[in-house]
């Protein structure tokens, strides 16, 4: 083979990569697969997941929808069974 045979074929080689670079690109635009995906309606801030959290204590309370005794979690705010999950406010009835 020649020298202008081989850089003939280099010449045709860069040119298909070029042209198909192009078209992928316009393929890509075309369909848009390059766009960003759209953000999240409702996010939540990574400062508000790593804030400090109450964590209950548990203890065998009264429960007044079951009528007896069941575990409970102990809040601040009150108190919730663990079997029913009723809500008892700091203030109402124990």
């Amino acid at each position: 083979m020649s020298e202008w045979t081989i850089a003939l074929g280099a010449l045709v080689l860069l040119l298909s990569l070029a042209s198909a670079a192009l078209l992928s690109r316009w393929y890509v635009a075309l369909n848009g697969a390059h766009r960003a995906a759209p953000a999240a309606e409702e996010t939540t801030p990574l400062a508000t997941l790593l804030r400090p959290q109450e964590v209950p204590a548990n203890d065998i309370g009264w429960c007044p929808v079951e009528r007896q005794d069941r575990l409970h979690a102990y809040y601040s705010d009150g108190r919730q069974c663990w079997t029913c999950r009723t809500f008892t406010s700091a203030g109402g009835a124990s």
